[in-house]
């Protein structure tokens, strides 16, 4: 099942943290789950779009199931297979519960370890609460086809914010809804960016509030992703 895999992954460089994070990354994937293909998607606007460069991804691919991935999440190999499996019950997947956050130190140490699973060294982590809303981003699991059927990330999301609210709301609304498996992922640490640094923000989280509140009208999903066209 594992050869049908395309891992996508959005990415800009820092060269910096980020940087060396997201090589480490590539390695650890490509050494736990080694018939899977890992297509890189990057995109040329400013400020970054994480819309653009998971669709740029996706065009590269060949398989039929995604497992999108942010460059800066580690995720259990064997959870993301049993992800891959539970397609056969459930539209799409979200595999965590909880996000815990490596601090740098413990950051810094990985990235001079072997890329292997389980991990090596003993981590210094801390839960993110996320104000006590779960996120839907990070890892999502589902088919070609679910992803294909709303058209992918909406581009018109440029910087941070928005942009996996709103495919979450059109992916549930035209594939079904999720399932979230109660388990850990691990998100490495590098130097933050924030809302208040997009000068895009505002118009992102007016465009991700439409999509929230047309959950679950089909017709009228469809209508806010084919507005895309204009």
């Amino acid at each position: 099942m594992s050869k049908l895999i395309s891992i996508l992954i959005p990415f800009e460089t820092d060269n910096g943290p980020r940087e060396k994070a997201f090589k480490w990354i590539i390695e650890f994937y490509k050494h736990n789950l080694k018939n899977s293909e890992i297509c890189i998607g990057t995109c040329n606007s400013k400020p970054f779009s994480k819309a653009l460069a998971v669709n740029s991804a996706a065009n590269k691919s060949t398989g039929n199931i995604f497992i999108i991935l942010d460059a800066d999440i580690i995720c259990d190999p064997n959870l993301l297979l049993h992800s891959v499996q539970l397609l056969n019950k459930h539209a799409w997947i979200i595999p965590y519960t909880r996000v815990k956050n490596i601090s740098k130190q413990s950051t810094q140490k990985l990235l001079n370890t072997s890329p292997s699973w389980p991990i090596q060294t003993a981590l210094e982590t801390k839960i993110n609460r996320f104000g006590g809303v779960l996120p839907v981003g990070g890892v999502n699991v589902l088919s070609r086809k679910c992803f294909n059927m709303v058209k992918g990330f909406d581009e018109r999301f440029y910087g941070w914010g928005g942009e996996d609210d709103a495919f979450a709301c059109s992916v549930n609304t035209l594939c079904g809804p999720y399932k979230r498996l109660r388990t850990s992922i691990f998100h490495l640490w590098h130097p933050k960016s924030s809302a208040s640094h997009n000068p895009y923000y505002s118009k992102n989280a007016k465009l991700a509030h439409r999509y929230c509140n047309t959950i679950g009208d089909k017709r009228g999903m469809i209508k806010i992703i084919n507005e895309r066209n204009n």
